[in-house]
């Protein structure tokens, strides 16, 4: 079946305009627009800085209208889109969602299925309640929002399918299942006494591990991990150690659930194409190394942590890049990435750079609840710095570099950088952590090094 849709031509070219988006720097910038979209801008009065993309679309011009044909070979695009969907909401659900179980005048089970977030979140629950057409309506408090379904033919037929397709990766795969087993019980109307009752109640969301029931973590996925990243992740930088990093955090019974996603993520996601041979060599290096699982602090939570800037910027960067994201937690993403920029370019050691920093550290994660910013206005100022650093070498080269020639030349002062060795072709051939293990492999004094490096003889 075809679907037409007829916009008025002189309404549309009012506020349409094909946006042109120009980059002439050396970086092959990471931040740029998925190539299955068209990317317009809308102009008027009264709506400033917004885009619509347009998806799978035909137009044709007739006289005083536009003919928008939706093509039917797009609805594998569109399947496909779902099933992305009901994997990221399975992740979503596994870091923020709920199944639950209630007692109706202590004699009737009522089974629920959703989400409680702040009210600035309201937008990605929308989505999930269009996406899902789910019969449901907010309830909404100054601070909090929540998105609840408690129609059990309705929650059976919609989350059991989805959940059972795409399981929980967390703990709570064994709340899923015990709510599952309830529900389906209650529908076939098995009855129960008041004390199975209460007992079915307070077992659901006790983490306790049913012993012949295993979390199937060969079931992982992209959307899943950006689903639970969107609900558990968190994009730091650090100014003072001018690196970014990123972070997921769970309470220690879900430990394996981390070392799923670390597993998952070394043996399926890779450097991109355009990585500079250096930089892919000395991440293929270091590859195992390049994602640590810390030790439970005090109330049990542990992260796993990226750290590495050259493995974020290649690695884990470009792939959160491709997919779609349903939440707030994208703006945090998307400065985050434009820190990657500053940083990775070395467009920190500008004033104009160093303010673009501090302007978005005042902004990100929790801060961005309260905060009013452009992201727009910070993206091109800083796609339009020129570059400083040389985007062949790995971050912690080029930043060593920069601190060595921004030493005084009467500070005779050591400093704590690596020595990086070239032949006479300029090709990079070793490295050392410092002054003193470089002295030792030259069987000379790290004064003796600290000089050829500061004189050049």
């Amino acid at each position: 079946m075809i679907k037409w849709t007829m916009i008025n031509i002189y309404s549309l070219l009012m506020f349409l305009i094909i946006k042109n988006n120009n980059n002439n720097n050396n970086y092959n910038n990471i931040t740029k627009y998925n190539k299955d979209m068209d990317l317009y801008s809308i102009q008027s009065p009264y709506i400033k800085n917004m885009n619509i993309i347009k998806r799978g679309y035909h137009t044709s011009l007739n006289n005083k209208l536009i003919i928008v044909q939706k093509d039917n070979k797009n609805n594998n695009k569109n399947n496909l889109e779902m099933d992305n969907f009901y994997k990221w909401l399975v992740g979503f659900t596994d870091g923020d969602g709920s199944f639950y179980i209630k007692l109706n005048d202590k004699k009737y089970l009522r089974f629920f299925y959703g989400f409680r977030m702040h009210i600035d979140d309201k937008a990605c629950l929308e989505k999930i309640r269009n996406m899902l057409n789910m019969p449901s309506n907010f309830e909404e408090t100054t601070k909090t929002i929540m998105l609840v379904n408690s129609q059990k033919k309705w929650l059976y037929s919609n989350i059991v399918t989805i959940f059972d397709k795409y399981p929980c990766l967390t703990i709570k795969y064994y709340s899923y299942y015990k709510w599952k087993m309830a529900m389906i019980n209650n529908l076939n109307g098995m009855s129960y006494n008041n004390k199975d009752l209460l007992n079915i109640k307070n077992t659901i969301n006790n983490y306790e591990v049913i012993s012949n029931l295993k979390i199937p973590y060969d079931k992982m996925n992209d959307y899943w991990i950006l689903g639970f990243i969107e609900a558990e992740g968190s994009f730091d930088t650090s100014p003072k150690r001018n690196i970014c990093g990123f972070n997921v955090s769970q309470h220690k019974r879900s430990i394996n659930t981390l070392k799923a996603i670390k597993s998952y993520v070394l043996n399926n996601w890779k450097p991109i194409d355009n990585t500079p041979l250096l930089i892919k060599n000395k991440l293929l290096k270091d590859w195992d190394s390049s994602i640590k699982l810390t030790k439970p602090d005090k109330n049990g939570v542990i992260k796993l942590e990226f750290n590495r800037m050259d493995f974020l910027y290649y690695v884990i960067l470009p792939k959160l890049y491709s997919l779609k994201w349903y939440s707030r937690k994208e703006i945090d993403f998307q400065l985050w990435k434009t820190t990657m920029e500053i940083y990775i370019k070395g467009l920190h050691n500008t004033t104009k750079g160093s303010n673009l920093l501090k302007l978005i550290n005042n902004n990100i994660n929790k801060k961005r609840y309260y905060s009013n910013y452009n992201i727009k206005n910070i993206i091109d100022d800083v796609l339009n710095m020129n570059t400083i650093y040389n985007y062949k070498l790995p971050y912690r080269m080029n930043s060593d570099i920069q601190r060595l020639n921004s030493m005084n030349n009467n500070n005779t002062k050591f400093i704590n950088v690596g020595v990086f060795v070239y032949d006479l072709n300029n090709t990079l051939i070793m490295t050392f952590t410092g002054y003193r293990p470089a002295a030792t492999y030259f069987n000379c004094s790290k004064h003796e090094i600290a000089k050829y490096i500061k004189n050049g003889n």
